[in-house]
């Protein structure tokens, strides 16, 4: 950002065109006439020094336009963002068992579409920082609590379903989400829990681990994944390489209500395409927003150095033209 310390300076302005009035008008009246027979050669003298006559005039415009600037100060300021926030800490817990390979999300298979979608949430919500965990028949952190959103966006693109793993621990995912938050001091802490199995594994089961969250003031949201019915399930056959079969999944959405009833967060949600995925996103995140003002502040520093070394470089070339090589002719 650009600005004029002591812009009343510029007024200076007002008495360039006063000047070359005068400066005209003096030199208007000043003209020597001469009863001389050789036109010709006054001619030739008069064409020259007409143009000098205007030269100068326009370039003492300039360097006095030049100091005029220079004594309003002219700033640069770099400004730098204050922002005084009430924030949210997300724990975005994903499932990644086998079963998340299911391709009823076509063309991305239930894992892939839960990443998109998540990307999509994180991308609206840039004053918050998040957390990731992954799980399976156990659970990881992928990502601690961080305002790099970035690197977030970059530990979704490396989720993988775990097609080793025998089971699904939702009570572990959810009790390692709410680890996440144990130390948290923003003003609201929420935890989104995007699975499309049934707790069938892990030593903490998921009723456990919601009370855990709800001692600590943290909200969960569940999203239960998944079309009802027989789904499109890929395996790979020896000969044909990979082909698709239908099969059931069982989701257990009534753990996942009284999830949802335990934390203060109503109902849980189910999400059978995309379309329906990010509505239930778009959602949470309009329950759930940030409070924050944002202030600029600017570090300013004077520039009118620049004014100045314009002046005296057109100062030093009148005087050099007049001094040294086109030395000012009569009028």
């Amino acid at each position: 950002m650009i600005r004029l310390a002591e812009p009343w300076f510029l007024l200076v302005l007002l008495l360039i065109p006063l000047y070359l009035y005068l400066e005209l008008r003096v030199r208007e009246r000043s003209r020597i006439r001469l009863p001389f027979s050789r036109l010709d050669i006054l001619s030739s003298l008069a064409k020259p020094s007409r143009f000098w006559s205007y030269f100068y005039p326009v370039l003492n415009c300039v360097v006095i336009a030049s100091l005029a600037f220079a004594l309003a100060r002219p700033q640069w300021g770099k400004g730098i963002r204050d922002i005084s926030q009430k924030g949210v800490d997300i724990v975005i817990s994903v499932d990644v068992s086998g079963s998340m390979l299911a391709m009823d999300f076509a063309p991305d298979n239930r894992l892939g579409a839960a990443v998109e979608v998540a990307k999509d949430f994180i991308a609206k919500r840039p004053n918050d920082r998040f957390s990731l965990v992954a799980f399976s028949e156990y659970a990881i952190t992928q990502s601690p609590l961080t305002f790099d959103h970035q690197a977030m966006l970059n530990q979704l693109d490396k989720l993988e379903v775990n097609a080793d793993a025998s089971g699904t621990a939702i009570g572990m995912g959810l009790a390692k989400a709410v680890a996440r938050l144990q130390d948290s001091n923003a003003k609201s802490k929420l935890i989104i829990l995007i699975t499309d199995g049934v707790n069938n594994s892990g030593e903490i089961d998921p009723i456990s681990a919601a009370k855990m969250a709800k001692a600590l003031g943290v909200k969960v949201y569940p999203i239960g994944v998944g079309s009802n019915g027989l789904v499109d399930f890929p395996f790979a056959h020896p000969l044909f390489g990979i082909q698709y079969q239908r099969v059931q999944i069982e989701l257990d959405m009534d753990t996942l209500n009284k999830i949802a009833e335990l934390t203060g967060t109503g109902k849980a949600a189910l999400a059978s395409d995309a379309a329906q995925f990010r509505a239930i996103m778009r959602d949470i995140d309009q329950m759930e927003k940030t409070e924050y003002q944002v202030k600029l502040n600017y570090n300013w520093s004077d520039r009118f150095q620049g004014f100045i070394w314009i002046a005296l470089i057109l100062l030093l070339i009148e005087l050099a033209l007049k001094l040294l090589l086109i030395p000012k002719l009569p009028d």
